[in-house]
């Protein structure tokens, strides 16, 4: 592709994003399959109390791009959800994408005032989205809990051939800092048959873990915690102490604090495991993770993406040792791990 087109395509690709971001956050992917999978233009935008032109043009729009399929013409014309995207485009579905559509609708907001936040080095004031600022917060923890859903299993497989699971003893003690809704406390539970896990959290994503482990044959084996760790103490006794997704959210002053409170949390000998982007030296590579520094930028007053070299240096800071980049792969499925000195 030449220099032009690739200019060309790469700023269009805004007009994309803002229609499946209008399709998330209008749900006519769950309402149309909850009517046979077969709505017209008019019995969509009468259901959803939405201008049915535009909603006729947006249909249209998700037919050409194929999330959707048209059929017949004019006024008759129904539309239905491709085959292939109604578990993620259904918000009744375990599968969904719809919340984290959304959350990312809400990241299109603030990346469009970017070169503001460049101009003023800092976050510009954020929009909420039609939804209201609450369900923009469970949009964000179950679209996290979606991205973690497709991510888990590899990052389990990666730590059992990293040498990291079973943690070094029976019966370990785990706390999932951040846990949000528990999805890798799930997984660490079914890998470690005789552990505990606790979910230190703030209310909004422990609100979600408890409707998650409520009623299952984990929920003995699960303890939810209320609190904010840049505001208080985490709960002690553990062996194995999990951050993961979360040290992007800060600067490094903030996860030196996160890590030495992570290590008054562990017992001695006992192992912490952060997950999240590593990058290269020069901060080129993975180009993922350059793009979330900016992601990072325009949304958080801290928020920033670390090298190996940095999150040593923290974690050593902090007081653990044993530093090991133990998954290096180019996405935020990378794990960093150090001991607690015994």
């Amino acid at each position: 592709m030449n220099p032009f087109d690739r200019l060309r395509r790469e700023m269009s690709g805004y007009m994309q994003v803002s229609i499946l971001a209008a399709l998330a956050e209008l749900d006519f992917g769950t309402v149309i399959l909850a009517n046979g999978n077969s709505r017209s233009a008019v019995e969509l935008a009468d259901h959803c109390s939405c201008d049915r032109h535009g909603t006729e043009v947006l249909l249209d729009a998700l037919s050409a791009m194929g999330y959707l399929l048209k059929s017949g013409a004019g006024g008759n014309a129904r539309y239905s959800v491709a085959e292939e995207y109604t578990p993620y485009l259904d918000s009744r579905h375990p599968s969904t994408f719809i919340p984290m559509m959304r959350h990312m609708a809400c990241g299109q907001r603030t990346w469009a005032r970017l070169t503001w936040s460049v101009k003023d080095g800092k976050p510009q004031e954020g929009q909420s989205s039609i939804l209201g600022e609450e369900q923009d917060r469970i949009s964000f923890i179950m679209g996290m809990h979606s991205i973690a859903a497709k991510l888990v299993d590899g990052v389990m497989q990666s730590l059992r051939k990293a040498g990291v699971l079973p943690c070094g003893k029976p019966n370990p003690r785990i706390l999932d800092i951040g846990g949000a809704s528990g999805t890798y406390t799930e997984a660490f539970l079914k890998e470690l048959p005789g552990s505990s896990a606790t979910i230190f959290d703030l209310p909004v994503g422990i609100a979600q873990a408890r409707t998650r482990f409520r009623g299952s044959a984990m929920e003995a084996r699960v303890t939810l915690v209320e609190g904010d760790f840049t505001k208080v103490s985490l709960p002690t006794g553990f062996d194995f102490a999990w951050i993961s997704a979360i040290i992007h959210q800060m600067n490094r002053s903030g996860s030196r604090m996160l890590y030495a409170k992570a290590l008054d949390a562990l017992n001695p000998g006992g192992l912490v495991g952060v997950r999240d982007y590593v990058m290269s030296e020069n901060r080129l590579s993975p180009m993922d993770g350059a793009l979330f520094g900016i992601n990072m930028f325009v949304n958080t007053p801290n928020g920033m993406v670390y090298t190996y070299g940095e999150i040593k240096e923290d974690l050593e800071q902090a007081g653990f040792v044993n530093v090991t980049h133990a998954v290096d792969v180019p996405t935020m499925a990378a794990v960093v791990t150090a001991n607690k000195p015994e």
